[in-house]
């Protein structure tokens, strides 16, 4: 037997989205929740993309410290609608930038 379960987790829209979708930003947050799903990768997500109701909608995921799955809607960019960017990733490359700056700012440091 199959049952459909309706799970709660926070939306967030921002006035953008708000002002071209409406009350529809749940639906949208629906939308986002299964291309989530369907990457089979993680719930965390730092970027991603739908088309809904031909509006290009960007959206981020995470999961709060209480368990809660929160996502949060932003208006898109058509050049980046095949890119995903998972959590992990954007917190790798920002670790990795951050080391490069470091080693920058130690080197000048040294010169002098």
């Amino acid at each position: 037997m199959t049952t459909r379960a309706f799970l709660p987790f926070r939306v967030f829209a921002s006035t953008a989205v708000s002002d071209r979708i409406g009350r529809a930003a749940d639906h949208a947050a629906v939308l986002a929740l299964r291309a989530v799903l369907r990457s089979h990768r993680q719930l965390e997500v730092a970027h991603q993309q739908v088309v809904f109701r031909g509006h290009i909608l960007a959206f981020s995921s995470h999961v709060t410290a209480q368990g809660e799955l929160v996502i949060e809607l932003d208006l898109g960019d058509p050049k980046l609608s095949d890119r995903v960017v998972l959590e992990d990733e954007l917190r790798r490359e920002t670790r990795r930038v951050r080391g490069i700056a470091d080693a920058t700012r130690r080197q000048s440091r040294s010169r002098w």
